[in-house]
């Protein structure tokens, strides 16, 4: 029976010495560097799940590298993820009629209507599927099937058509949190208001 012999100092300094750099530099690319530890602990596990390292062993170190920069390319993905989450789930509390103050979030939804069906078809269809039947923008764009920045395009510049329809004809308050406070009549309007 053979024992493998464990690492040697000079191999345990040297790991630690790596660990400690890569953390610095993880640190530097981020917003919160405390979280930066556990991107390298990210990066540790990478490293131990690659089938094969670098062509050239030489370039070890090159390799880590670039491993790390691409977890840190991943964390700024799931930290803009997260916030466009925490955005959607604001806007939808602020819809919501607890928060909304009473008939405010009616008449909101009195006006939606009627304003839906001046847009067009395209605008139409493009924020019923994403905002309505709460499809991804990737499902949508599947199920009409165009690019996924095509859909990206199409229901950006519907909710800005439909943003100003509605502003052109209500004035919506909201409150320091950004929930509906009250809406009321600016203009002529389709929906009667």
């Amino acid at each position: 029976m053979t024992t493998h012999p464990g690492p040697t100092t000079d191999t345990t300094a040297a790991i630690t010495d790596m660990r400690t750099r890569l953390v610095a530099f993880v640190a530097s690319r981020i917003d919160r560097p405390d979280e930066a530890e556990d991107i390298v602990q990210e990066v540790l596990a990478r490293i131990s799940r690659a089938a094969a390292g670098p062509r050239d062993p030489g370039r070890l170190e090159a390799w880590v590298y670039q491993v790390t920069r691409n977890a840190i390319i991943d964390h700024h993905r799931a930290t803009v993820r997260a916030g466009r989450a925490q955005a959607r789930a604001a806007f939808d509390r602020s819809l919501t009629p607890e928060t909304a103050a009473p008939g405010a979030l009616a008449a909101l939804a009195g006006c939606l209507a009627p304003m839906l069906g001046r847009l067009s078809e395209r605008d139409r269809q493009a924020i019923t599927l994403v905002d309505y039947e709460n499809l991804t923008q990737a499902e949508a764009a599947r199920r009409l099937g165009i690019s996924i920045p095509g859909m990206k395009s199409r229901i950006q510049r519907a909710r800005a058509r439909l943003r100003a329809l509605l502003l052109s004809c209500c004035q919506v308050a909201v409150d320091a949190r950004g929930d509906v406070s009250g809406i009321r009549p600016a203009g002529p309007c389709p929906c009667g208001g």
